[in-house]
């Protein structure tokens, strides 16, 4: 083992330095790019509203030496409340597994899926090498450590539902109070960026109504309505925390990359995880269709 010694990095701040770096050595790792892709379940580049706000949020948040990578699907239906167009979003041709699989393969070092439905996660984890983190997951967890029991607030009740399940399935059912709801759908929600008073409003008297059933820690469970809520600096209703998911999935991304690069923590290939062979995956590629690069729809009126 090499023998630690401790001195200025470049910023001025302590840093590890061993006998053997030499001062290139140090800049370089110092000033190392690290590239995260961030996936929506939405074809985000037809929602200029969301796509604007959303890249102003993560670039004030993130690393200096982070280059985030904003992707949407190829196209899809805003009906996000609904299981069957989640599952077609998720897996079809241009969808957000066929993404997730591009990134890995163009460089990427890490994915930040920004959706709190956590779509394709798993087996996304199963056929890239490289750390998927789903935002529903990612900020269940973290709220655990923010507070006893969490909650959350998603846009529509069928999401609420959903979102209730995922807190099953991730072993969260002592830590959760099932979600509330704006009562909208994704198309409302996106009028909300110009007009966020009403939304808001619904927000606060949600999450005023789970602190009151013991909620802690509060979500906005939706990426799209977290940007917007975020910008509006809703911070705190009643003493419980409305978390930031957005920049608690970035941030925790980021973390996870420097893991991998550093001590090459990567998910278990026992069971859950474990990845099929390059040639298995490209075989699959074929048959279903799934690109190599995007191809984005306009949009009907575009």
């Amino acid at each position: 083992m090499r023998k630690a010694n401790e001195e200025n990095a470049i910023d001025g701040s302590p840093a590890i330095l061993y006998d053997s770096d030499t001062i290139e050595e140090v800049a370089g790792r110092e000033a190392q790019t690290m590239k995260i892709w961030w996936q929506s379940s939405t074809p985000i580049h037809r929602l200029d509203d969301y796509r604007t706000a959303l890249t102003a949020h993560l670039n004030g948040v993130k690393r200096p030496e982070t280059d985030i990578h904003i992707n949407g699907v190829d196209d899809g239906s805003m009906d996000l409340h609904y299981n069957a167009v989640v599952a077609i979003n998720s897996y079809g041709p241009g969808g957000v597994l066929n993404k997730i699989i591009q990134a890995a393969d163009q460089g990427y070092d890490a994915v930040a899926i920004g959706c709190f439905l956590d779509p394709a996660m798993q087996e996304a984890r199963e056929v890239v090498p490289i750390p998927v983190l789903g935002l529903g997951e990612t900020s269940m967890l973290t709220a655990c450590m923010y507070g006893h029991k969490f909650s959350g607030v998603a846009f529509h009740s069928k999401q609420a539902q959903y979102y209730d399940r995922k807190a099953f399935e991730y072993g969260l059912a002592s830590r959760h109070i099932p979600f509330g709801d704006l009562g909208i759908d994704f198309n409302e929600v996106q009028n909300a960026f110009a007009s966020p008073g009403q939304m808001t409003e619904t927000f606060t008297k949600e999450a005023r109504r789970l602190a009151a059933q013991g909620a802690e820690v509060i979500l906005a469970a939706c990426a799209t309505v977290n940007s917007i809520i975020r910008r509006e600096k809703i911070h705190e209703v009643d003493g419980a925390l409305i978390m930031d998911c957005n920049a608690v999935l970035l941030k925790v991304t980021e973390g996870m990359t420097e893991l991998a690069a550093s001590v090459g923590l990567r998910a278990s290939q026992r069971l859950l995880y474990q990845q099929p062979s390059r040639r298995s995956l490209d075989e699959w590629m074929k048959i279903y269709n799934f690109r190599s690069s995007p191809q984005l729809s306009p949009g009907a009126g575009d």
